[in-house]
């Protein structure tokens, strides 16, 4: 059997060796997801890449007493779609692909009158507020929440390794913070194209 190392937040398989190297936190100043909230227009459209973006936004919502409307909603994933249901949202649209080049491809059919609302990780990759700008979109970007390193990121053995399964460029940068550099005995497994990019590139 393959040994495979897991470095994402949740293993999918009770069989890998889960070492995450990636920890989701707060922001320490949630003032901009407040005035985010505040400057909200009626026909904005909100923009989710991840249900840690939709907990955060949420609960800024909580703070200030203030519900959903009926703002349309774009959402990656079944995971992010099912996060905002739990939350009561409802005018949700999810992408045909679960990546940021779906995102970008949803994009291409919505007028670009509207303005789009897009909490997320502070370090996340600029390639969709990029490519939303270049078809002729506002994008207001707001920081939902932190990714950061462990504190305490437990360290293997990698030479027992066969496989190491990297679900974001942020787990690919800390693995390299952590272990110095990426062994070349290993086969390596991506969640989606956006991270299999950035790990070709580190690779070289």
């Amino acid at each position: 059997m393959k040994r495979v190392l897991y470095t994402g937040l949740t293993s999918p398989d009770k069989e890998f060796i889960h070492t995450p190297l990636i920890e989701i936190v707060e922001v320490e100043d949630d003032a901009p997801l407040i005035e985010a909230l505040r400057q909200l227009q009626p026909d904005d459209i909100l923009l989710f890449t991840s249900r840690f973006a939709v907990k955060y936004w949420h609960k800024t919502m909580e703070k200030m007493g203030v519900g959903w409307s009926n703002h349309r909603i774009v959402s990656i994933g079944e995971t992010t779609t099912k996060r905002l249901r739990e939350l009561g949202a409802t005018n949700i649209e999810q992408t045909e692909k679960d990546d940021s080049y779906g995102v970008i491809d949803f994009f291409r059919s919505v007028d670009r009158s509207h303005s789009i609302v897009f909490p997320r990780s502070e370090i996340a990759l600029p390639l969709i507020p990029d490519g939303l700008r270049a078809m002729g979109f506002t994008v207001k970007i707001v920081t939902a929440y932190r990714n950061v390193m462990p504190q305490s990121p437990q360290k293997v053995n990698l030479d027992e390794i066969d496989t190491i399964f990297f679900t974001s460029p942020s787990t690919i940068d800390n693995f390299i913070l952590l272990y110095g550099s990426l062994p070349s005995h290993v086969e390596y497994r991506t969640r989606g194209v956006v991270t299999q990019n950035y790990l070709n590139e580190k690779l070289k």
